[in-house]
């Protein structure tokens, strides 16, 4: 059921996918669904929590390490760029969560979300900032900025599948990043990011 469900999700959107295909896709029937989940919405937040869970977690553990920021943002995004080789699908419904319009899918706290792995970015970038390894902007707009990379490259995967997010290109983003975020013009560079609290 949940890989059913997970490969209409990512590819038709939560609007767009009916029970009657999950089922079918599962080669079950409607009430081994309702056995396991109250409703489409409950069998959508529960695949979408373990799927998010399961990025967190692979970035969280990532980022760990002590001392130098480049190489835990490179752990970052060669965890997440590793997901989105190993499950393009998942990537797809964790990218039409955080990033779809407000209305579109069942209520859940996006910003909550959006906030749980900016944090696990923004940590490591304080890091770097307080150990001299960047500078240039504050940790949430340099956050702001490797996330936008990395998401881009995560985005561009779950469109053209013969992209290839490879541990080499993950290491040459972050070397472009930190190259950029170690460059300071006479004023800082300041984003502010809505998720930063």
């Amino acid at each position: 059921l949940l890989r059913s469900a997970l490969t209409l999700f990512s590819e038709k959107g939560y609007e767009g996918t009916s029970i009657r295909e999950i089922i079918e896709g599962a080669g079950v029937t409607r009430p081994v669904l309702y056995h396991y989940f109250e409703n489409k919405e409950d069998l959508f937040r529960r695949l979408f929590e373990t799927t998010f869970s399961d990025l967190i977690q692979r970035i969280d553990q990532g980022s760990q390490g002590e001392g130098h920021c480049v190489p835990r943002l490179k752990g970052i995004i060669s965890a997440a760029f590793a997901l989105a080789e190993e499950n393009v699908q998942a990537v797809r419904l964790i990218l039409q969560v955080l990033f779809a319009p407000p209305l579109q899918g069942p209520p859940l706290d996006r910003d909550k979300l959006i906030r749980q792995r900016f944090k696990v970015v923004e940590y490591v970038i304080r890091d770097g900032l307080k150990n001299k390894e960047l500078s240039g902007g504050s940790s949430q707009s340099l956050t702001l900025v490797f996330l936008g990379i990395m998401d881009f490259h995560m985005m561009a995967k779950s469109n053209r599948l013969d992209t290839h997010l490879s541990p080499e290109l993950a290491a040459s983003l972050v070397d472009f990043f930190v190259s950029g975020a170690k460059y300071r013009d006479k004023a800082e560079v300041s984003l502010v990011s809505p998720y930063a609290n």
